[in-house]
């Protein structure tokens, strides 16, 4: 019984110490509850505030951002209509173009074919011309040819019936045989026939005789000509001083200025423009007087010549000749540089 009272009373005695904690905690806890509701209302009003604040933020950001995402998307409407529309024009400006370049070419396709069609006939021509030319020179030469033999055969004619009686004159008078006294004569002179008329030489017998005949030499005139037809030609009057040139070497054909008078006709018809009969009295000069002086300037001319006659080959196969046969002489480098040029 002592030991259930006992117990009894302890657990009184815990039983109000147990109500005695709970209330001063109660209080300490309902302080701190309203510490808490104090606090948890300031959080709230300020969280709260700042919440709403960064929420109207927020959401008048995302109406410009939308409103922004609007017109970027009515600009790329935009731009894909405009792009649309570029790339109708582009394919249309390109069939048009297309069309355009097709009718260019075939426009200049028939251009072509009648400038080669003219060209052609360009060239027919010329070569129709070259050859009439060729012919015309040919025949020209041909011609002069003739003119100069009939000159020739007429001036051997002249020469013959002008120096065919030539007077022989003795130097002293007829002495008979065995007498001193001379042998009066009605004439003194007596007239001999001979067959040229350069040269006339006494016969021997009558070298025994005393008597000694005189020889009478038709004088060379042929400078006196030339020196004419070169005043001529220095006066700028070709067509007279060919014709003079000519008439000289018709008189002496192998005397010592052909070369120089075959140089200067064809001089005189390259400054008249007629090249193709300046080739031909060029060549005369290089094929008949190849040792002359005046051959490498005929060389130099002929191949001018045929540069006037635009024929380029036929040119530098002269040059190229006059070179290596006249390396040292002024014509070579003049030809030299025309070579470059072609």
């Amino acid at each position: 019984m002592k030991g259930i009272r006992n117990i009894l009373v302890a657990g009184c005695s815990l039983l109000l110490l147990c109500q005695c904690a709970t209330q001063d905690d109660l209080r300490k806890l309902d302080y701190q509850m309203r510490a808490v509701n104090q606090k948890v209302d300031e959080v709230k009003n300020s969280t709260v505030d700042q919440l709403q604040k960064r929420q109207a933020s927020s959401v008048s950001k995302i109406d410009q951002v939308y409103e922004e995402l609007v017109q970027l998307k009515a600009r790329l409407e935009e731009n894909a209509h405009q792009a649309s529309q570029y790339r109708e024009q582009n394919r249309e400006s390109l069939t048009t173009l297309q069309a355009a370049l097709e009718e260019r070419i075939a426009a200049n396709e028939q251009k072509t074919t009648a400038l080669q069609q003219q060209i052609q006939q360009l060239t027919t021509g010329i070569d129709s011309m070259q050859q009439a030319r060729i012919r015309e020179a040919e025949r020209r030469a041909r011609e002069a040819a003739r003119k100069a033999e009939l000159a020739k055969q007429r001036t051997v004619m002249a020469a013959a019936s002008s120096s065919s009686f030539v007077k022989v004159k003795p130097t002293r008078k007829k002495v008979r045989v065995g007498s001193s006294q001379p042998v009066s004569m009605k004439t003194n002179s007596s007239s001999v026939h001979i067959a040229e008329p350069e040269t006339v030489s006494a016969p021997s017998g009558n070298e025994k005789n005393g008597s000694s005949v005189q020889t009478v030499v038709v004088p060379d005139n042929a400078s006196a000509p030339f020196d004419q037809a070169m005043a001529k030609f220095k006066a700028k009057q070709y067509k007279e001083a060919y014709a003079g040139f000519e008439q000289v070497l018709v008189k002496n054909p192998r005397g010592e200025q052909a070369a120089q008078t075959l140089f200067y006709m064809g001089e005189s018809l390259y400054n008249q423009g007629e090249y193709d009969l300046a080739i031909l009295d060029y060549q005369k000069v290089i094929s008949n007087h190849a040792k002359d002086p005046h051959t490498p300037a005929a060389l130099l001319k002929q191949g001018m010549s045929f540069e006037k006659l635009t024929d380029n080959e036929t040119a530098k196969i002269i040059y190229k000749k006059l070179i290596n046969e006249y390396a040292g002489s002024p014509e070579a480098g003049k030809a030299r540089k025309r070579l470059e040029n072609l």
